[in-house]
């Protein structure tokens, strides 16, 4: 069965790195890529990016203003919107 919070997360990582890239749509962006280490081509994710991913992430799912996301252990948009999902706090939009 298939999480649709966790989709939606999904896709939203999908639209903030789209934005990010400036190069790319959010459906061109696999779910379990590596996209730290292993950049999707096109996609080339570096420190400055990651931390504009966590804060708009943050701010979207009304985390904490200092939740560090810990790209080491998170590297795909799968695993990123499934920590996400953890850190949202009851209440939390989806």
């Amino acid at each position: 069965m298939v999480d649709q919070a966790v989709e939606a997360i999904k896709w939203r990582v999908k639209e903030l790195l789209a934005d990010i890239s400036g190069k790319l749509q959010p459906a061109d962006i696999p779910d379990d890529w590596p996209l730290f280490d292993a950049p999707f081509d096109g996609l080339e994710i570096d420190s400055l990016d990651s931390l504009k991913l966590a804060m708009a992430l943050a701010d979207e799912y009304d985390l904490e203003p200092d939740t560090e996301f810990d790209y080491s252990r998170v590297q795909t948009v799968t695993e990123i919107a499934g920590y996400v999902q953890t850190l949202i706090p009851t209440g939390g939009r989806v």
